[in-house]
């Protein structure tokens, strides 16, 4: 009977944070705001950032969010280092507006106790008085998977499961985290001079 009820919990715990078949990953840093993605092919419905640029001389903050009309902002690609669930790596590009040229690329790892931790790297030339400055920079930071607004998903689902201004939908393909890349090197290097060892 108990586990039974902690069986019901975990599904009416995990049913809030993937409502209606997405999950929401908040990321916590010089990058934040949250990205929405599908609980199944894990590409990206819905963005949703706010970027710090460093260099500017005062706090100053990018907006990005899937943009269309004056020029745009939309995904460029989406990649996955998990097999199971976890957020999916992506690039975005904005000329939004034509006062600023922004590439983001956020690549994603597991952090500790159960989160995430990201990388972000951008570009970006930003239009001030006296012309367009550029700015380029990384930044690390935290994600943690989120709650869904379950009428915002609901919306998702009536738009076809993308947002409407989103036109780049892109299923990630999968790409070994770079940690998981030196192992498998590593092994591969082993198991060489184990052989060469042999045959010797």
């Amino acid at each position: 009977m108990i586990k039974s009820i902690i069986a019901l919990a975990a599904g009416a715990l995990f049913s809030v944070n993937a409502s209606a078949g997405y999950v929401q990953y908040d990321l916590n840093g010089p990058l934040s705001g949250h990205v929405i993605q599908h609980d199944t092919d894990k590409s990206i419905a819905y963005f949703n950032l706010d970027l710090s640029i460093d260099g500017v001389g005062r706090p100053f903050r990018m907006w990005l969010a899937p943009q269309a009309g004056d020029g745009s902002t939309q995904l460029t690609y989406a990649t996955t280092s998990f097999r199971g669930q976890g957020p999916t790596n992506f690039g975005i590009y904005s000329d939004f507006g034509a006062d600023q040229y922004t590439s983001l690329g956020v690549t994603f790892s597991k952090g500790i106790n159960g989160g995430f931790s990201y990388v972000a790297n951008y570009t970006s030339s930003i239009f001030f008085i006296g012309g367009f400055q550029d700015f380029a920079g990384q930044h690390i930071g935290s994600a943690s998977v989120g709650i869904v607004n379950p009428r915002f998903a609901a919306e998702l689902d009536e738009l076809g499961g993308y947002y409407d201004t989103l036109y780049t939908h892109i299923i990630p393909t999968f790409v070994p985290e770079p940690g998981s890349i030196t192992l498998l090197a590593i092994g591969a290097i082993g198991f060489l001079s184990t052989r060469r060892r042999c045959q010797a």
